[in-house]
């Protein structure tokens, strides 16, 4: 899906909200594919932050139009869950879970810049943190795969 100039409109919130509620079911997927107590627990890690970011994006939309219908789960508006869903190896698991992760940055760093109004300045804010976040889980992640390398060995 395209990402077009970004406005504080309730649709494109509720789009931000679906990609973190399927990001959210990824990491679920991926909890129960891991081999490792340190992958289930990053991706532990990953499903928590995944699911304040919806609900941070949640309450700014619910400013934007308290009548909006927010999802509470996964839209499967991406691939992701499907993808991961799929995986029974776990060295694939984090192969393709580096490839999410890089996809959700791309997302991220595609979006428009500075707004004028303040809740749009708010979504801004928010989704700067979120890409932030996604570049730091995509930090650990990568670690996460050097260490089981070295250990295969």
């Amino acid at each position: 899906m395209d990402l077009g100039p970004e406005s504080l409109s309730s649709t494109n919130l509720l789009r931000w909200v679906a990609y973190e509620r399927d990001a959210a079911w990824t990491a679920r997927l991926a909890i129960l594919r891991a081999s490792r107590c340190e992958e289930i627990r990053h991706f532990g890690d990953c499903l928590r932050e995944h699911n304040r970011h919806a609900e941070e994006l949640v309450a700014l939309a619910r400013l934007a139009d308290r009548t909006a219908s927010v999802p509470k789960e996964a839209s499967f508006i991406t691939g992701d869950p499907f993808v991961v869903g799929a995986i029974d190896d776990a060295c694939a698991l984090l192969d393709a879970m580096e490839r999410l992760e890089a996809a959700r940055i791309d997302r991220y760093v595609r979006r428009c810049g500075p707004y004028a109004d303040q809740p749009a300045a708010m979504l801004q804010g928010l989704l700067t943190r979120h890409l932030a976040d996604a570049r730091s889980r995509l930090a650990r992640l990568r670690g996460l795969r050097q260490s089981r390398r070295d250990q295969a060995a």
